[in-house]
């Protein structure tokens, strides 16, 4: 039973330790340039087709940062669980 356990562990760790580099680069590479941008574009009240695709590349960026860190999150309840029981 004890290895089963570890086994399972290691394979959430794994699973979170493979999402967090996709969640990293997706906020720095994507999200802060889009948001940079997007202030600018509001700023000077340039509300063209450029800032609703760029916005919109935001919020699918964003939906899959929070799909991603809710796994994790999944995964670390699990994790506890296991732990606990």
């Amino acid at each position: 039973m004890q290895n089963w356990l570890q086994k399972q562990k290691k394979g959430l760790v794994g699973a979170k330790k493979k999402r967090m580099p996709f969640v990293a680069a997706n906020g720095l590479l994507v999200l802060l340039p889009a948001a940079i941008y997007l202030q600018h574009l509001a700023s000077i009240e340039s509300f063209d087709t450029t800032f609703y695709v760029i916005q919109a590349i935001e919020l699918a960026a964003g939906f899959t940062n929070l799909t991603l860190m809710g796994l994790n999150i999944r995964d670390g309840l699990r994790m506890t669980s296991v732990r606990s029981a």
